[in-house]
Parts: structure tokens; sequence; C-alpha cells
């Protein structure tokens, strides 16, 4: 009787996260992206006091978004629906990977991050183990994050990582004002912070480190904090481990060609080397230029898709620069985005000649889907259908794709998404899985059932997270599955540009898909 009491209360649990997560997720997701219109000038300027506003609304709200984020992700962790992805990890790549993520936010608090890899005698091979990278990766961030709000300008946060023959060990050192010595065990529980007014002045929601427990907890391991002894707290993770003798640095993996390559221009060499680096990982080739002259040349000799090109430099400007290109018949076509300090509002008085215009400091979903846009090929815009039953948060969704080279159709039930298919083949789909007359996975299975549509691509932008089973059921052609309140409207705008220029310079990746998969 009591278990199936018990089940029947897992099941009211289960029901009540799952209408939490869509209920709370889709409006916010909403009131964020209509704020973020606001912010960005879309549709006008605003005076100095309402941009005030606008900046507590969006301080605030994104506030609120971490916190139910939180909250969702710590209950499904601890009552064991969000299982482990157990995999071989690198220790070494992750570390690497959490300092590119929470780098910007140091450099917003004037800190730097530094990894300190090895102890004397040991190398890369031995800092592998088992692990769900993804979570491991959350750990780490969380932990960088915190390290990061609570160290004073100019100092340094620091990873320590080392290993023995069973165990891998993390430390996380900040040069902060450090925990007490009372506080060192209860930080690890719920809505704790040192200070009550940590919450609001830091941002923070108080279930971080909880989280981080309950991730290490799952992979066997610990997590402790002390207070070092000059200034600043140490923050420990320990993880099992087994060696195996098959442990290497993987290779980097094979990037997919393009025809042509993307140009460069920049006299700074270290803006060539991060832009690069964005570049490179997203698959391109890369071909770097230190002077309008160099540009010219390279442009003039071999197949050249994009050209980015900062405008002040000595020798050739930039300006001159494009407007020789414009001249050239061999490279008046070829697309051109300038990288500038300058205001992208000066670019028609400025430069007429430019497709594209990224503003420095430049963000790199910025810079993806400027090169994107300019990049985009196929008769006329992208057809992408949305699938979304909450009007306000679709009106926000289509907002931010005004003036991309994509056409949006809207539809709010599974039986109009149907027929509109049925009318005109979208190029793409995004998908909420929440419908008021069915849900997604049947209108995924519909899909599958026609030759024409079964490879279809898909962003599944759902309210709460799935599992690797429901993913399967939701995969055509090229997916990719995102969730509300944790990526923003924009966020999606960008992935989907980038993906119909993917699709249309590889068209064969259409029908490449497995549709059973």
């Amino acid at each position: 009787m009591q278990l199936s009491v018990r089940s029947q209360l897992d099941t009211l649990k289960d029901e009540f996260i799952s209408t939490v997560s869509h209920e709370l997720r889709t409006p916010l997701t909403s009131i964020r992206g209509a704020l973020g219109l606001l912010a960005s000038g879309t549709i006008g300027e605003l005076d100095p006091r309402a941009m005030n506003l606008l900046r507590i609304a969006t301080t605030n709200t994104d506030r609120l978004i971490r916190l139910i984020n939180d909250i969702l992700d710590l209950e499904r962790m601890e009552s064991g629906r969000a299982p482990l992805q157990i995999r071989r990890c690198s220790l070494r790549d992750l570390c690497d990977q959490a300092i590119e993520t929470m780098t910007p936010m140091a450099e917003d608090h004037a800190v730097h991050l530094e990894l300190v890899p090895f102890s004397e005698g040991k190398t890369p091979d031995s800092l592998f183990f088992d692990g769900d990278s993804d979570r491991i990766l959350q750990v780490l961030t969380n932990l960088l994050s915190n390290a990061i709000k609570f160290s004073p300008a100019a100092s340094t946060v620091r990873i320590h990582i080392d290993a023995t023959s069973d165990s891998l060990l993390l430390k996380v050192v900040d040069e902060g004002r450090g925990i007490p010595a009372d506080k060192l065990d209860s930080i690890f529980d719920r809505f704790q912070q040192v200070e009550h007014a940590d919450a609001r002045q830091r941002g923070g929601t108080g279930l971080g480190l909880s989280i981080c427990r309950s991730i290490v907890q799952q992979h066997s391991g610990a997590i402790w904090a002390q207070r070092n002894l000059i200034k600043g707290t140490t923050m420990f993770v320990m993880l099992p481990r087994t060696a195996r003798a098959t442990d290497i640095v993987p290779l980097p993996p094979s990037l997919p060609q393009v025809e042509g390559a993307i140009l460069i221009c920049d006299d700074d060499a270290n803006i060539r080397t991060v832009v690069s680096g964005h570049l490179t990982r997203q698959g391109y080739k890369v071909i770097e230029a230190s002077s309008g002259e160099e540009a010219l040349t390279l442009a003039s000799e071999q197949p050249i898709e994009a050209i980015l090109l900062d405008l002040y430099m000595p020798g050739l400007s930039g300006w001159e620069t494009l407007q020789r290109l414009r001249d050239n018949p061999n490279t008046a076509d070829i697309p051109v985005v300038v990288l500038s300090v300058l205001s992208s509002n000066l670019q028609n008085h400025l430069s007429g000649d430019a497709q594209g215009w990224v503003q420095k400091p430049f963000n790199e979903n910025l810079l993806f889907a400027e090169l994107g846009r300019v990049l985009h090929h196929g008769d006329g815009p992208a057809n992408v259908l949305l699938v979304e039953d909450d009007d306000d948060l679709a009106s926000v969704l289509m907002a931010n794709f005004a003036g991309a080279s994509v056409h949006i159709d809207h539809t709010s039930t599974r039986q109009q998404a149907i027929r509109h298919c049925v009318g005109r083949r979208p190029d793409l789909v995004i998908l909420d899985i929440t419908l008021p007359d069915g849900d997604g996975f049947s209108f995924v299975e519909w899909l599958r059932q026609q030759p024409p549509l079964r490879s279809m691509p898909i962003v599944v932008y759902s309210g709460h997270e799935l599992s690797d089973v429901e993913m399967s059921k939701l995969r055509l052609g090229p997916t990719e599955f995102l969730i509300k309140a944790k990526v923003q409207p924009e966020e999606v705008e960008t992935l989907v540009r980038s993906m119909v220029h993917r699709l249309r310079s590889h068209p064969t990746q259409l029908v490449t898909a497995d549709p059973a998969a």
C-alpha cells in the first residue's frame, strides 16, 4: 500500500515539475526576449531613464531564470530523473572548456583565469576518467563563476589538477575575501550564501554549490571548501578514476571542408588569433592577412567565401582595401563583413560596399550570425516553420528574425503544422513539444512517415529537459535541442541561421539522416 501511495506521489511530483518547467520557462523566455529586443535598439533608441529601468528588468529577469533553472536541475538530479551519460573524459579538456566559457565574465570583473595543469612528472595521459562531461563541465563553470564573483579586480583564479592511481583532484583557488570557518560546510546546502546580501549584490541563487555537490556525489566523488592561509578560498573536487592503457590525448576531430576560406584581415595578431579560433571550431577554413595589401593578394589568388575586414590598419586602410576589392572583377562579389570599433549604425553612411558589420569588442554568436547572413545560399530566403502554442513567445522569436534572410511561418497546433507542411515544405522546423492538440512527438512521427519530410532539420525548443529516449524519438535530419529560458530567442535565431547556411552549403546533409533513428 505504501509503495502504491509513493508511486502516485512520485507521478504527481513529476507532472508538477513538468508543468512548472513549461508554464514558467515559456513566459520568462518571452519576457527576456522582449527585453533583449528593446535593449538592442531594434525598435528605436531609449532615453537614459528608460535604459536604466530596462537594465533593472533584465537583471532581475535573468536572476529569476537562473533560480528556476537551478531548482529544476537540482530536483531532476536528486530524484534520479537526470541519469549520467557516462563516457571517457579528459579532465584537462574540460578545464580548458570551462576557462574558455568563463573568460568573458572574468574579463568583465578584471580577473585573470589560469590553469596549472600538472604536478611534476605527470603527463596529460594521466588525467582521464569515466563521467558525464556535460555535468562535470557544469561543476567547473559554477566553481569558476563563484570564484570570479568574489575575487577583487586584478587578481587571479587558478585551477590546479592532479592525479593519483585511483583518483583525480581538482582545486579552484581564488584570492577573494574567503569563507568563514563556520560556513565551510553549510555553503553546499540549498539557498545558502556566505552573507545574506550576496544574492542581491552578486546575482547568485544560492543553489550552485548544491548542484555541484549533487553532481559530484553522482560520480561517487567528494567536494569541499577550505580557507587559504593568507587570503581567498580553495574549492576541492575529488573524482574516482580507473587508468587504462588506451588513454591517450585525443586528436582534434576532423573538420568539415568548405569550398573556399574565410579571410581575416586585421593588423592585430591577437584579434586574428581569437577570430580564427572561433571560426575553426565551427568548421571554417581560415586564412589570415595582417594588411590590406596582403588581403588583396590572397583574395585574388584563391577561392574566398567571405572576408572579415578591420577598417583601421596602417598602410592600406580597410576603406581603401574594400574599395579595391570592389573594383577588381575577380573579387568584387566576395561578401565582406567589417570588424570595427565603430557602431554598425554608421555602416550605411561610411561604407555601402560591406555586406555585414560587427562591432568590436565582438560577441562570437553575433559574428557567426552576421557571417552566416552574408554567406546565405539558395534562391530567396529560407522557409522556417515555427510550431509554438504560446503567441507571445512566437512573436518574440519572429521579431528576432527581422532583417534576416529567413522567412518565418507560425502555427500554434499540430494540425496547423501538418497542413502547412503539406502545402509548403519548410526548410527547417522550430518545434515546441507541448501543443494543445497533441505533442511534438506525434508531429515528428507524422513527418517520419512522409518521404519528402522524413529528413527535415529540426530545432526542438522545449520547456523541460528531455531524456535520451525522448530525444531519439524527435530526431529526423540534423536536430538541435534547446531549453527555453536557458537559451534565449536571439540564440535560437543565431543557431537557425547557422543551420540554414550549413544545409544550403552542403545539401546532401538533408538526406543522410536515418529516418528510423
